[in-house]
C-alpha cells in the first residue's frame, strides 16, 4: 500500500510535459484510391493515444508543395477535406495554410480528450501522380516525418481503378526512417489492382513511411501539378521591379487596358467560325469529303473538329494505314507489339502518312518493335504537316498551331509584367482565336454527324450484320474521335472475321471488342514510343521513387501533433 501511494505521489509530481511524451499513434492506416481522371482519393485513419494528457485533439500538417530535382516547386491541389471519428460523427476542424502546408486543427477548444481517439481524415488530391516515359507512379510520403509522437503500426493500401484492364501494379517499394533514409523496414504485398505497404518496426518521432507504387501507362489520365513560383522570386519578377518604374503612362494604358480589349474585339470579329447555314445531322454514314470529292482521312478529321493534332489522331492514322494494307499490327507476347510493313508503294499516301511510314520504318526496316522504337520526332513532324496541309487545303484560314503559339507568348509576357487581365484574356480568347473557313465548318458538321452515328446506342443488329464491313471502315474515325470502344460495342454480338492487318498470340473467340481491346494496348505501346525519353525524370522534372527514393520523398508527408 505504501509503495502504491509512493508511486501515485511520484506520478503527480511529474511535469505535464513528461506525461505528454507518453502520447503515441497506435496505428496509421491510409488508403489511396487512384481515380481514372488522375486524382487520388485519400483516407487516413489515425488512432491516437493521448495517454494521461488532457488535450483538445490533433493537428495534421500536409504539404501542398513538392520539389523536383531542380528545386522547382509544384502545387498539389487538395479538396473535399472531411474529418470524422470513424463512426460517421464529424469533428470540428479549422483549415488554414502556412509555410507551404495545409493545416487541419481538429478538435474543440472548449473540450478536452484523453486516452485513445480515432481520427479519419479524407480528401482528394490532384497532381500526386508522376508520369514517366515507361510507367506512371504514386511516390508518396504516407505518414510524414514530422510527428511528435511515435507511430507503432502503419499500413497503406493503394488501389487502381477497375478500368485498368489486365494492368495491375508493376512493382512497389517502401522506405522507413528519418528524411533521406533508404531503410526498408517494411513489406509490400501485391494482389490484383491493390498494393499494400506495412511497417515492420515502430517509428520514432521524426521518422516516417514513404511508398512508391508503379503501374503501366495509359491506366489513368495525365493530371500533372502546376509549377509554383512566387512572382517576386522569379527572374521575370526581378526584371519587372526595374522595368515597371520606367514604363510610360501611354504604354501602360495600351498594355494593361487597350490590348486586352483589342484581343476580345479581334476574337469577336475574326476568331469565330463562320456560319454558312446548315448543321450537323443525327447520323451520317460516311466521312467528310474534300472539295475534289476525296474522302478526308481520320487524322485530318480529328484535327479539323477541335483544330488540334492529338496523339489519337496519329493513332487513328496508323490504324487506317493498317486497314488499307500498308502495315500489320502484331502482338507476339503480352504487351509486346510489332509493326510490319506490308506495302512499300507510298504514291497514294498523304504527306503526313508518308512521314509516319518513313519514320516508323526508317533505316530500310520492314519490321519494328514498338518497345525499341523512338517515334516522338516522327509524331511531331507528322502533326506539323497536318496543320500545314489542312490550312493549305482551305479548312483553316491560318495555321491554328502558330496562332496559339503567338498567344502563349502573350500569356507569358502578361504574367511577367503583372498583367493578369491580359493573361486571362489571351488564354480565354487568344488561345481560341483559331477558326475554320466555311469549307472547314461544313466538313466539321459532317464529321460530327459521323460521330453521332458512331456513338449511337441503337443496337440495329440486322443493319450491323448486313453492313459489318462498316466496322473496319469507320474504326479509324472512331479512334480519332476517341469512341472506338463504343463503336465496337455495337458489333460485339456479330461474328467478325479477324482482319488480316491485326494478329495476336492470344487464343479464344474473336469479336469487335477483342480487337479494340488489343488496339488499346497497342496504343499504350505507341504512346511510350512517341514520348520523349526522360530516363528516371518525369516531364515535370521529378525523380522516380524507384531510383534514388527515400523516406520523406515524393508528395504528401508533413506530420502533426496534439494540441
Amino acid at each position: 500500500m505504501k509503495r502504491l501511494l509512493l508511486l501515485l505521489i511520484l506520478l503527480a509530481s511529474l511535469p505535464i510535459g513528461v506525461l505528454a511524451r507518453s502520447e503515441a499513434i497506435q496505428s496509421f492506416d491510409a488508403r489511396y484510391d487512384i481515380n481514372q481522371d488522375g486524382t487520388v482519393r485519400v483516407e487516413e485513419r489515425i488512432t491516437y493515444d493521448f495517454g494521461l494528457a488532457e488535450r483538445h485533439g490533433i493537428i495534421r500538417r500536409i504539404p501542398y508543395l513538392k520539389k523536383n530535382n531542380e528545386g522547382k516547386r509544384f502545387i498539389l491541389e487538395y479538396r473535399d477535406f472531411r474529418v470524422t471519428d470513424g463512426r460517421g460523427q464529424s469533428y470540428r476542424v479549422e483549415e488554414s495554410r502556412e509555410d507551404g502546408h495545409t493545416i487541419l486543427k481538429i478538435g474543440d477548444p472548449d473540450r478536452t480528450v484523453s486516452g485513445i481517439r480515432t481520427y479519419v481524415i479524407s480528401y482528394r488530391v490532384s497532381g500526386a501522380l508522376t508520369y514517366f516515359s515507361d510507367h506512371d507512379e504514386l511516390y508518396w510520403n504516407v505518414t510524414g516525418n514530422a510527428w511528435e509522437a511515435p507511430i507503432r503500426q502503419i499500413r497503406a493500401t493503394v488501389t487502381l481503378p477497375e478500368t485498368a484492364e489486365g494492368g495491375g501494379f508493376l512493382r512497389g517499394i517502401c522506405f522507413t526512417g528519418p528524411p533521406g533514409s533508404t531503410d526498408h523496414n517494411c513489406s509490400v504485398t501485391r494482389e490484383g489492382l491493390r498494393l499494400t505497404f506495412e511497417s515492420e518496426t515502430v517509428l520514432s518521432s521524426g521518422e516516417g513511411l514513404t511508398m512508391v507504387a508503379g503501374f503501366p501507362k495509359g491506366v489513368v489520365g495525365v493530371l500533372e501539378p502546376e509549377e509554383y513560383t512566387p512572382f517576386w522570386e522569379s527572374a521575370a519578377g526581378q526584371v519587372a521591379k526595374i522595368t515597371l518604374a520606367f514604363i510610360a503612362i501611354g504604354l501602360m494604358i495600351g498594355w494593361y487596358l487597350a490590348y486586352p480589349l483589342f484581343i476580345v474585339v479581334k476574337w469577336w470579329q475574326q476568331g469565330r467560325d463562320p456560319n454558312p447555314g446548315g448543321g450537323e445531322a443525327k447520323a451520317w454514314f460516311e466521312p467528310p469529303k474534300g472539295s475534289k470529292g476525296q474522302v478526308m482521312l481520320p487524322g485530318e478529321v480529328g484535327t479539323l473538329v477541335d483544330e488540334r493534332v492529338h496523339l489519337k489522331d496519329i493513332l487513328a492514322t496508323v490504324v487506317d494505314l493498317a486497314r488499307r494494307g500498308y502495315l500489320k499490327i502484331s502482338e507476339r507476347q503480352d504487351g509486346d507489339y510489332y509493326l510490319t510493313r506490308t506495302k512499300t508503294d507510298g504514291a497514294r499516301l498523304a504527306e503526313h502518312e508518308k512521314i509516319l511510314m518513313e519514320g516508323i520504318f526508317s533505316g530500310q526496316k520492314n519490321e519494328v518493335r514498338l518497345k525499341e522504337k523512338k517515334l516522338y520526332g516522327t509524331v511531331e513532324k507528322a502533326g506539323q504537316n497536318l496543320y500545314a496541309s489542312m490550312t493549305a487545303a482551305g479548312y483553316f484560314p491560318q495555321n491554328p498551331d502558330k496562332i496559339r503559339n503567338f498567344y502563349r507568348v502573350i500569356v507569358g509576357l502578361a504574367l511577367a509584367t503583372l498583367n493578369p487581365q491580359l493573361a486571362a484574356v489571351a488564354t480565354i480568347f487568344g488561345l481560341n482565336m483559331p477558326k475554320k473557313t466555311e469549307k472547314g465548318v461544313q466538313a466539321t458538321w459532317q464529321a460530327r454527324s459521323l460521330r453521332n452515328f458512331l456513338v449511337s446506342q441503337e443496337r440495329q443488329l440486322k443493319f450491323q450484320a448486313k453492313h459489318y464491313h462498316l466496322f473496319e471502315k469507320l474504326l479509324p474515325y472512331a479512334v480519332a474521335f476517341g469512341v472506338e470502344k463504343v463503336w465496337a460495342d455495337r458489333f460485339r454480338d456479330i461474328d467478325l472475321k479477324k482482319p488480316e492487318w491485326y494478329a495476336s498470340h492470344r487464343s479464344g473467340s474473336f469479336n469487335s471488342t477483342t480487337l479494340t481491346r488489343g488496339l488499346g494496348q497497342t496504343f499504350s505501346s505507341f504512346q511510350k514510343a512517341a514520348t520523349p525519353p526522360t530516363s528516371t525524370t518525369s516531364s515535370r522534372g521529378f525523380s522516380s521513387g524507384f531510383s534514388g527514393g527515400s523516406s520523406g520523398g515524393g508528395g504528401g508527408g508533413g506530420g502533426g501533433s496534439s494540441w
